[in-house]
């Protein structure tokens, strides 16, 4: 089954996302913060078949230690840099300058990079979005 990695830290965002997903008949493997996403991908990466990132995730969070940094889609794009690539990547921001930035890193680590541009609230994820994960991913039959 394909496996897809989500960073997106808008909850109405990660909702509507995780319905579509349910109704393609696929799964995926949510995170609302890049560290996390970043402690994940390494043991995880090799059956990933997707990746979609958001670049801003807001800002510094309380935690029982004090408030801690979300971090951005960039150190997640960051990190796939120093791997092989292997499964194409949606960047799905609406700060074009930080989403350029993810984008050209990753294809210049030889990354397949795919763009969403997030339009009228929640409508891009049906359509734009929706229609970039199944034309990225296999065919499955």
């Amino acid at each position: 089954m394909a496996l897809i990695a989500i960073l997106e830290d808008d909850a109405r965002r990660t909702e509507t996302m995780r319905a579509w997903i349910e109704f393609s008949g696929l799964q995926a493997a949510f995170f609302d913060n890049a560290p996390e996403m970043i402690s994940w991908l390494p043991e995880n990466l090799a059956s990933v078949t997707l990746i979609s990132l958001d670049h801003d995730l807001g800002p510094d969070r309380p935690g029982p230690d004090g408030d801690w940094d979300p971090g951005t889609g960039r150190q997640v794009a960051d990190l796939l840099t120093a791997f092989r690539p292997q499964c194409p990547v949606i960047v799905h921001s609406s700060n074009a300058p930080a989403a350029e930035g993810m984008q050209f890193a990753l294809e210049g680590a030889g990354w397949t990079v795919l763009r969403v541009f997030p339009f009228h609230d929640l409508e891009w994820i049906a359509s734009s979005w929706l229609e970039k994960v199944r034309a990225a991913l296999p065919e499955r039959g």
